[in-house]
């Protein structure tokens, strides 16, 4: 053979190695590179088992204010939306009516004890009976606490603020004429803090307790720290929600009743959907009904697709029922270009779930 080599011409024998070189390298396995990807890794959420509802911001007293007596409102000393101290005058009446019932009743007890002291000198002087001066007595009596009623209707034609608070809203105007007990003005009182009543379903009132945390959040304010205050012991009939009272324990400038704000509370009672595993929702592919499927990541670093039932939505998150267990790592970005089995490497983590 070394002999034929060396009869060959050396062109020949160039090209012959030429050949074999591009058959050898056609015949090498092509590797393909790793694809980058982003992961996160599993695990639970807090915010699994939260309870969020839609409530209203209340003062924990709102009270309707009205004279005691009838008359006609002469003017008020406040409007919507004031602050007040207690003890304050916020409206009063025109003082001639009053002013006259008040001398009217000073006048008829004067004049029964005029009469009083007539009987008395008659029946010193035995014109009279005893009967006429304990009639007399008697009269005297009536006609003090006539003035006496007169009189406190008198102080009670001015309107005081019973406590320090908010004036809510002005129910009635200038020169109105009002009866006894007719609603003039709605106050909030201030001592009884701030609370926010929000309607629950029957399966979530069950897993609340009084003292439970909560966070309410306002448009265009800073979530507020709360706690449960008070569970209703009966359904709305008309809804057949059950209110609970959200009491702030911090407060912010900017509130003011009537606010609505998105509260979520953490219940003492753990339901079902609090031990599931959360996953960022941008790791899912394709889904139909509850099922859908992600890559996660194995410890050789390879892709490997994974279907997974979901179990519900919390924000950004997706919950997974079933399919995957805490500390694994799942794809969220760059899944669209993968093949099951196909090497990865990971280019960076998301912050892991708590």
């Amino acid at each position: 053979m070394h002999r034929a080599l060396r009869a060959m011409p050396l062109a020949v024998v160039g090209l012959l190695a030429a050949l074999a070189a591009l058959s050898g390298s056609a015949a090498a396995p092509k590797v393909a590179p790793p694809v980058p990807v982003r992961v996160a890794v599993v695990g639970p959420t807090p915010t699994a088992g939260e309870i969020r509802a839609t409530g209203t911001l209340l003062f924990k007293r709102e009270i309707t204010l009205g004279f005691k007596v009838a008359g006609i409102i002469k003017g008020f000393n406040v409007d919507a939306g004031d602050a007040v101290r207690a003890g304050a005058v916020l409206a009063h009446l025109d003082p001639t009516e009053v002013g006259a019932r008040s001398r009217d009743g000073q006048a008829q007890l004067d004049n029964a004890e005029a009469n009083l002291k007539r009987q008395q000198d008659l029946f010193a002087k035995g014109f009279a009976s005893q009967a006429r001066v304990d009639e007399a007595k008697a009269a005297v009596e009536r006609a003090r606490a006539a003035r006496d009623s007169s009189a406190f209707d008198s102080a009670k034609a001015e309107l005081r603020a019973p406590a320090d608070g908010v004036v809510l809203s002005r129910l009635a105007e200038p020169n109105e004429v009002v009866a006894p007990g007719a609603p003039i003005l709605l106050f909030g009182d201030a001592s009884g803090g701030l609370v926010v009543v929000t309607p629950v379903s029957d399966t979530q009132i069950t897993r609340i307790r009084g003292g439970d945390k909560a966070t309410i959040s306002f448009a265009g304010l800073a979530s507020l720290k709360a706690e449960v205050a008070r569970l209703a012991a009966k359904a709305d009939q008309r809804t057949g929600a059950f209110d609970v009272e959200l009491k702030l324990t911090e407060v912010a400038s900017g509130l003011r009743s009537g606010l609505v704000g998105e509260a979520r509370i953490v219940p003492t009672v753990k339901d079902r959907i609090s031990t599931y595993m959360a996953i960022p929702a941008i790791a899912l592919l394709e889904g139909r009904g509850d099922r859908a499927a992600v890559f996660i990541v194995d410890n050789q670093n390879r892709a490997q697709r994974r279907s997974v039932r979901i179990g519900g939505f919390v924000d950004d998150l997706v919950l997974i029922a079933e399919g995957l267990v805490r500390g694994e790592r799942v794809v969220t970005s760059g899944a669209p270009y993968l093949r099951n089995g196909q090497p990865v490497v990971v280019v960076a983590d998301s912050p892991k779930q708590s």
